[in-house]
């Protein structure tokens, strides 16, 4: 990940492989891979983006969830923050708001806090640069 690098940012990277069976046959199967990306300073926001389903649109019965005013974002993407003020900031960018759902729509949950960025990206990704990701990265450090 050159450009990362060249950002700062040290990559950590983890592969699973899950699979469904049935009466032992493979049903389905799914390859993710975790990210784990250590800035190279701290930043103000600690908040976690995972889908939007039932559990969580429960859950904004009894607590209230960040809304961005982009309805197709807060529709799909679940926003759980102690960082209120900055992590609005972050999502202020069309951008940073279609890569963040990018990632969670199809991978898993983005969480950022401090220093350390983790995403769950689809399939298996050994040295690519994830566009999503950079857009991310970039506006977290500027």
């Amino acid at each position: 990940m050159s450009e990362l690098k060249s950002l700062g940012v040290i990559v950590e990277r983890s592969f699973e492989t899950s699979s469904t069976s049935l009466n032992d046959i493979e049903m389905s199967s799914k390859e993710t891979t975790k990210l784990t990306l250590t800035l190279p300073r701290t930043v103000e926001i600690k908040a976690t983006f995972s889908k939007e389903g039932l559990g969580r649109k429960l859950v904004k019965l009894f607590k209230k969830e960040l809304q961005t005013g982009d309805k197709e974002f807060d529709d799909a993407v679940y926003i759980s923050t102690d960082t209120p003020e900055a992590t609005k900031a972050l999502l202020e960018s069309a951008d940073v708001r279609r890569a963040i759902a990018a990632c969670v729509t199809s991978g898993g949950p983005v969480e950022i806090e401090g220093k350390v960025v983790t995403a769950e990206l689809p399939g298996h990704h050994e040295e690519t640069e994830d566009a999503d990701t950079l857009v991310l990265i970039r506006a977290l450090i500027g």
